[in-house]
């Protein structure tokens, strides 16, 4: 397979991160839009969300939404053009490319040999809050129909500045959901409440420290109601077993 520079713009990075974090019980998709200055690089600029079918495994893009953002690229002569795809793996990890992924992939490649077939994991990043624990990759299939995982860059940013980046996103809509997803396993009926009153704890979180004070507060007390119950229910468990 010959050399490729991939390159992702910042922005374009967040919005995959938001779109894939904003699911994690199914795969999402959606189009990689970007720009091919020559044979050997090509620059992810923005995305595109289009009308999909997913389950926890699979996710189908629309056809006929791709051709309709293609030939909206086209008409804004902004010399872009959807140069691949990506999809999330929730809770499976964005290491390997599935046989399903490796036929759609070279359906890109056909049509444009520089495409590229990003895979997001971002369930431990959600839980964790930390950059580290993002888990993405860029694939691409080579002559013998093999795919092979590539090295690609972040254009014109620092590792500090793509920090930044997620932080603001964990701030926002992406923490709210690692809270939801805890409160959901202690009470269901908490949920609703407790999002609305997140809303706006982390709508002061972007610009002060209140919010986020609220919101360790609130993780900290889920945490422990969940350390309880798992203890409750281990201690149950163990009564029966020395019972019978």
């Amino acid at each position: 397979m010959a050399d490729l520079d991939i390159f992702v713009y910042p922005m374009a990075l967040a919005k995959m991160i938001h779109h894939t974090s904003s699911n994690v019980h199914k795969e999402v998709a959606g189009f990689l839009i970007g720009k091919v200055p020559d044979e050997k690089r090509i620059e992810i600029t923005d995305i595109a969300i289009a009308r999909q079918k997913g389950t926890s495994v699979h996710v189908t893009l629309n056809d006929q939404d791709q051709a309709l953002i293609a030939e909206r690229l086209e008409q804004e002569e902004l010399n872009e053009v959807i140069i691949g795809w990506y999809h999330s793996h929730p809770k499976m990890g964005a290491h390997f490319f599935s046989s399903t992924d490796v036929a759609t992939q070279k359906r890109y490649q056909f049509f444009l040999k520089q495409a590229v077939g990003l895979v997001l994991d971002p369930y431990k990043y959600i839980m964790s809050g930390q950059p580290i624990d993002l888990d993405i990759h860029a694939w691409r299939v080579g002559e013998g129909g093999a795919a092979s995982d590539v090295p690609f860059k972040i254009l014109k940013q620092t590792n500090k500045s793509i920090i930044n980046i997620l932080e603001h996103l964990q701030r926002q809509k992406v923490l709210k959901q690692a809270v939801s997803q805890i409160i959901y396993s202690l009470n269901p009926k908490l949920e609703e409440s407790i999002s609305e009153m997140l809303d706006v704890s982390l709508g002061g979180a972007v610009g002060g420290g209140a919010g986020v004070n609220i919101r360790k507060t609130l993780l900290f007390s889920f945490l422990i109601q969940a350390l309880v119950i798992m203890g409750i229910f281990f201690m149950v468990w163990a009564i029966i077993i020395l019972t019978f």
